[in-house]
């Protein structure tokens, strides 16, 4: 059935009134996607829709469907591999489970998820040019990579091409909540009517099947009427059944789910989750570690602590620090200390710990002294680790965690030293072909402390190297497209930049950082075209709306830069750079007394805030206050020595009579010009102040040069003021 063109998204929503019911009612779903995690666990509701649009756009375009997609597809539904051209293969995803000392930051779910409905606008555009409807169900016991990936498509997708209909979901302050209240319209949700069952239904083994996700009250009461052993049994049979399906995603939801509630769930049940959790946690997607991990130690909660529960809890305290979660993890670790003599349980914790003192707690709870402290206790744990082959890998990994707590310490060569001294045990004990992940890691921090020296050279050189090692990893080229620009080879920076954005899913700093390039060269129109898709994937990116908005005033976007500049305030409602840029848009305006006052309040909120210091010195010269302008420009002046800033100033001198002052900036704006052919507009305004300080010759030449500079005299646009002058200097000279 082809959908309804649609004009905006909607929302089954249970709170919603009469007075917020639309005119026009929802269209007919084209599909409905069910989300619920015990299904398949993380990217339910993507498995199953790559599942109907993957093979639709190989049939109709096989680039299309592999375009910078098969990352996306690999990571949520493995099966269609065998379609999909085989994605970027790095060190990290092939490494074994040994040697796995690399995962993945948090943000690569919400990037597989753009990634995702990139893939489905592609596919709706394509496979069904009149318009698709999809229904999600099931949205308030999702896992959050659904919640965000519906978030997204509710954001991204035109309606008219691409409908979404959200049953349900709540009201929760996620990514989720925040685009169903912003992006569609919501209706009342329609009550739950039971379906029609055949007399001889078995409902309880409904529920089973359903893998405990009906909302049917029916089925519900007739499972928990089972007697327990009769339930577990059903339980551990459903769960052998899936698992011969060999749908490797169905042992992140289903089966765990199964086996947790069969008949061995402390044996079974708990290796079916730690399963589960090492999928998930190599994945990058942590939320379900999270959650998979806490009901495996509910598990095993009256049982004396093992292994597998300090793995658990371990893991469990990690992927809080990733999640930015960092205050919930310091329990786990605790519980830990408390419950482990293992010294692996402890340098792990004193390695997490000492990270969330330097990177994952917010910046105002960091602590550079503790975390030193801490990453030396796990120094000196790895150092007399009971397992020697280990603990060469420990003593190295230790040591590279210490040259990041240097490196936040302001310490760089003392983390350079580290890294070097971590590099040379690896290298001494491990033959050239082990530990390939862990010496690529070594070498790609080494790179980034010389970078953080100003070794711009020597870091190329390392990120050459690691590149050549392991050439499909996109954050490399990233990294070393920075160094290229330090080093001005603009060419090889842009090319990395395009080699970081084909390799990995959808990556706004890429982008961002692209499009400060192509501006610094002068290509308005592809940065932004940049800064346009960085916002689409990151729209509350301050810098990426700052820099918008300010391309967007220079090419007279008046409508598109006050969008983003008051977004960005209301993001932010004190940032400098922000009410700079306001001020900028008032006096584009012409309310010059707002522009005053945006100017005024960046400066109140950061005094080092140069164009606001600049700009107000414009206005105050512009009102015919000079003084009040040379003050601002000193305050700018302090703060960058710039050309420009100084011709601005001599110019109010000027009109104050202090010519000394007006020609010593002149002639410091002159000397940095020498590079290329000086503006000629220096030589004039130097010249009128030699004139007023009595040096009509010094005056003369100035103006001789000036003229020159233009193929005919008069087409200066101050030649008939030079040659009245110039000849009053003379005559009175001679005289």
């Amino acid at each position: 059935m082809t959908a309804v063109l649609s004009t905006r998204h909607w929302w089954f929503d249970a709170t919603a009134t009469a007075d917020t019911t639309a005119a026009e009612s929802p269209p007919a779903p084209s599909i409905e996607v069910r989300c619920h995690r015990r299904l398949r666990g993380p990217f339910t509701a993507a498995h199953f829709l790559l599942h109907r649009a993957v093979p639709q756009l190989v049939a109709h375009d096989r680039e299309l469907a592999a375009s910078e997609r098969a990352t996306e597809v690999e990571s949520i539904a493995p099966e269609l591999m065998a379609i999909v051209p085989t994605p970027p293969q790095t060190l990290t995803n092939l490494a074994d489970a040994k040697e796995r000392t690399r995962f993945y930051p948090a943000t690569r779910a919400l990037r597989i998820a753009h990634g995702v409905a990139e893939l489905l606008m592609d596919w709706a555009r394509v496979a069904h040019p009149r318009g698709l409807t999809l229904a999600f169900r099931g949205l308030d016991e999702a896992d959050p990579t659904d919640r965000d990936l519906v978030a997204v498509l509710l954001r991204r997708c035109d309606p008219a091409t691409l409908t979404v209909v959200v049953d349900g979901a709540g009201a929760a302050d996620d990514l989720l909540g925040r685009a169903l209240a912003a992006h569609t319209h919501r209706v009342p949700r329609l009550p739950f009517v039971d379906a029609e069952l055949l007399p001889d239904t078995d409902l309880a083994q409904r529920y089973i099947d359903s893998d405990g996700t009906s909302d049917d009250a029916r089925l519900l009461r007739a499972y928990e009427a089972l007697p327990a052993a009769e339930r577990a049994r059903r339980h551990t049979a459903r769960a052998e059944l899936l698992a011969g399906r060999d749908e490797p995603t169905l042992r992140l939801g289903a089966v765990p789910y199964h086996l947790e509630h069969g008949t061995d769930p402390r044996g079974a049940g708990v290796e079916a989750i730690v399963e589960a959790v090492t999928a998930c946690f190599n994945k990058g997607f942590y939320e379900a570690v999270v959650d998979l991990a806490e009901r495996g130690r509910a598990l095993l909660a009256d049982t004396e602590p093992d292994r597998t529960y300090w793995n658990l809890t371990h893991k469990t305290g990690a992927c809080l620090c990733y999640l930015g979660r960092g205050a919930d993890a310091f329990a786990y670790f605790e519980e830990m200390r408390r419950g482990s003599t293992s010294p692996d349980a402890h340098m792990g914790t004193a390695y997490l710990m000492a990270m969330l003192y330097t990177r994952f707690l917010p910046k105002d709870a960091h602590d550079e002294d503790l975390a030193l402290a801490w990453v030396n206790t796990a120094i000196s744990i790895a150092d007399v680790h009971p397992d020697p082959h280990k603990r060469v890998l420990v003593r190295a990994f230790m040591r590279n965690a210490r040259a990041l707590v240097e490196l936040h310490r302001g310490n760089a060569d003392g983390s350079l030293a580290l890294v070097d001294e971590a590099m040379a045990i690896t290298d001494a004990d491990f033959g050239p072909d082990e530990q390939l992940l862990h010496r690529s890691v070594l070498l790609y921090n080494r790179a980034q402390v010389r970078g953080a020296r100003g070794d711009h050279t020597a870091s190329l050189a390392d990120y050459d190297e690691v590149i050549r090692r392991d050439p499909d990893y996109g954050d490399y080229y990233f990294e070393r497209a920075a160094q290229h620009r330090a080093l001005g080879a603009t060419r090889e920076a842009l090319a990395d930049y395009a080699a970081a954005i084909r390799l990995t899913p959808p990556f706004y700093e890429a982008h961002f950082n692209r499009a400060d390039l192509l501006r610094e060269l002068g290509d308005d129109a592809g940065a932004l075209r940049d800064l346009d898709y960085a916002l689409a994937v990151e729209p509350d990116h301050i810098d990426s709306l700052l820099h918008r908005a300010d391309l967007s005033l220079e090419r007279g976007g008046f409508d598109r830069a006050r969008a983003d500049i008051d977004h960005g305030l209301h993001l932010a409602p004190g940032n400098p750079q922000l009410l700079a840029a306001q001020g900028a848009l008032h006096y584009e305006l012409g309310d010059t007394r707002a522009a005053y006052e945006s100017y005024s309040a960046a400066l109140k909120a950061d005094p080092g805030c140069l164009a606001a210091w600049a700009n107000r010195a414009v206005l105050a010269f512009d009102a015919g206050r000079p003084a009040e302008a040379v003050d601002d420009l000193d305050a700018a002046l302090a703060l960058d020595d710039d050309a420009e800033l100084r011709v601005n100033r001599a110019v109010a001198l000027q009109s104050l009579g202090e010519h000394r002052r007006a020609v010593a900036d002149l002639e410091r704006a002159l000397a940095a010009s020498a590079a290329g052919p000086p503006d000629p507009e220096l030589f004039y305004l130097r010249g009128v102040s030699r004139f007023a300080l009595d040096d009509p010759t010094g005056a003369v030449t100035d103006w001789r040069a000036h003229l020159d500079a233009y193929e005919r005299d008069d087409a200066s646009p101050h030649a008939e003021e030079i040659h009245a002058r110039a000849g009053a200097a003379l005559r009175e000279r001679a005289a």
